[in-house]
C-alpha cells in the first residue's frame, strides 16, 4: 500500500463525517445520545394502526359481553327461554340443545338423523294422539359422540316424559366419533371454550331474542323443503336408477359378506346407548326406539364409502341394542324396513337413505300408538333374516318412474 493510501487510512477516523457516528447510533436506539426525532415519526405513524386495532378489540369484546348476557343458547341460568311455534323447524338445532331441553312445557322430544329432521313438533304430536307437546332435534350427520352429547343434555336439563331416538347406521362406528362443525363446545365443562359460541349465527340468534321474535329464521322451512325438493327431483331419473342397477350388480356378490363382529365391537351401543336407555327407563321415561327404513340399494351404495360389510355390522348391531334392552320398562322398538313394499321401492324415497313417502313417514309415527311393527328379543331374528334375504337378492325398482312414464 503507498503512503498516501496509508495516510488516507489513518486520518479516516477522525474526519467529520465519521465524527457522527456515535450520535446517529444513538438516535436509532431511542435517543439516549441525540434527539430521537425519527423514533416519534415512527409512532405518529403506527398509531392510526393501533387505535384501529384497539377499536376493532373493544368492538369484538363489547359483542362477546352482548351476546353472553343474552345467552341466545340458554348455557347459564339467565339463558334466554325458547321462544317457536308448534309447525316450527329451527334449521340451528345443534345450538338449542339446552334452549329446548330447559322448557319444561315440552314432554317429548325427537332425537333423529336427516331421515327424521322433517317432522315438525305439530306432526310428532299429531302422530301420538294429538296431546304431546313435541321438539325434534333431529339433524343430519349425527356421529355417536354427539348422539350421547344430545340425551346427556336432555338426561340433565329436560322434564321429558317421551323420548324417540332413531338407530341410525352410524351406532356402527367407534364411540368417540363425532360429527363434524357439532359445537361441542356449548355442552362441555370448560367456560373458556364458551367464548367460541361468538359468531354470525349467534349475533342473528340473539338479535332475534333481543327483539322477542323466534329463535331462528322464518325460511329455515321454507330452505329444507326446497331442498328436498331438489334431491327428489334429481334422484327419479331414469338415468340414476340404471346407475344403481349398475351398483347392485357389481357389489351383490359381496355384499352379505361376514364382518367377523360381535356385539362387543359396537362401543357406540354397549358402552353408550344402553346405558341411556337404561337410566331413561329407570326414571319413568318412556323411550321408543325407531329402525330409519333405508332403502335396500343405500347397502350397495354404501359398501364402497362406509364399509365394505356394512350390511352385516348394521344388522349385527341391532341385534345387539334389541337383545340388551328387551324387557325394559316403557322401552319400545320399531322396524319397518323389512318390507319390501316399503325400503324396496325407490319410489318411497328422495334418495337411497331418505324416505320420502307422507304416507309411510305418517305410518312410521303413528306405530308408536299402535304398536305396529315392534321388535323384540322373540322376533328380531325373523326381522333381520328378511332384510338380509331382500338386499342379497335386489333388483333395482322404482313405482314413481313406473307411474309416471
Amino acid at each position: 500500500m503507498s503512503s498516501k493510501k496509508r495516510a488516507i487510512f489513518m486520518d479516516a477516523p477522525s474526519s467529520p463525517k465519521t465524527a457522527q457516528w456515535p450520535r446517529a447510533v444513538g438516535d436509532a436506539t431511542g435517543g439516549r445520545l441525540g434527539g430521537g426525532r425519527p423514533n416519534g415519526r415512527r409512532w405518529r405513524a403506527a398509531a392510526p394502526i393501533l387505535v384501529t386495532f384497539g377499536i376493532i378489540w373493544l368492538t369484538y369484546l363489547a359483542i362477546v359481553a352482548v351476546v353472553i348476557a343474552t345467552d341466545p343458547y340458554d348455557i347459564y341460568r339467565w339463558g334466554s327461554a325458547l321462544q317457536s311455534k308448534r309447525s316450527d323447524m329451527p334449521s340451528d338445532r345443534l345450538r338449542a340443545i339446552n334452549v329446548a331441553a330447559k322448557k319444561a312445557s315440552i314432554d317429548t322430544f325427537l332425537v333423529g338423523g336427516s331421515t327424521t329432521e322433517m317432522y315438525s313438533p305439530n306432526e310428532i304430536s299429531a302422530a301420538l294422539g294429538g296431546k304431546a307437546i313435541a321438539y325434534n332435534l333431529s339433524y343430519g350427520g349425527p356421529r355417536p359422540m354427539d348422539r350421547d352429547i344430545v340425551l346427556d343434555q336432555l338426561a340433565e336439563n329436560s322434564q321429558a316424559k317421551h323420548i324417540i331416538i332413531t338407530f341410525d347406521w352410524m351406532y356402527i362406528l367407534g364411540s368417540e366419533t363425532i360429527r363434524r362443525n357439532f359445537p361441542e363446545f356449548l355442552y362441555d365443562e370448560e367456560i373458556t371454550d364458551d367464548i367460541r359460541m361468538v359468531d354470525l349465527t349467534a349475533l342473528r340468534r340473539t338479535l332475534r331474542v333481543l327483539l322477542g321474535l323466534a329463535n331462528h329464521g322464518p325460511d329455515d322451512g321454507e330452505t329444507y323443503t326446497h331442498l328436498v325438493a331438489e334431491q327428489r327431483d334429481d334422484f327419479h331419473q331414469p338415468a340414476r336408477m340404471a346407475e344403481l342397477d349398475r351398483l347392485v350388480e357389481e357389489f351383490r356378490p359381496v355384499i352379505d359378506a361376514p364382518s367377523g363382529k360381535t356385539c362387543s365391537d359396537f362401543g357406540a351401543v354397549e358402552e353408550q346407548l344402553v346405558p341411556r336407555v337404561h337410566t331413561f327407563s329407570e326414571k319413568g321415561v318412556k323411550i321408543d326406539i325407531l329402525m330409519p327404513i333405508l332403502s335396500y340399494v343405500k347397502y350397495y351404495h354404501s359398501v364402497s364409502n362406509i364399509s365394505p360389510t356394512i350390511l352385516d355390522e348394521v344388522l349385527i348391531s341391532r341385534k345387539c341394542l334389541v337383545e340388551a334392552i328387551d324387557g325394559l320398562p316403557n322401552v319400545r322398538i320399531f322396524g319397518f324396513d323389512d318390507d319390501p313394499a316399503v325400503a324396496g321401492d325407490l319410489g318411497n324415497f328422495r334418495d337411497p337413505g331418505h324416505i320420502d313417502n307422507p304416507a309411510l313417514l305418517k305410518r312410521t309415527l303413528a306405530s308408536l300408538s299402535t304398536g305396529e311393527k315392534r321388535l323384540t328379543a322373540a322376533n328380531i331374528d325373523e326381522y333381520l333374516r328378511r332384510i338380509r334375504s331382500e338386499v342379497k337378492n335386489y333388483h333395482v325398482r322404482n313405482s314413481y318412474l313406473e307411474r309416471t312414464r
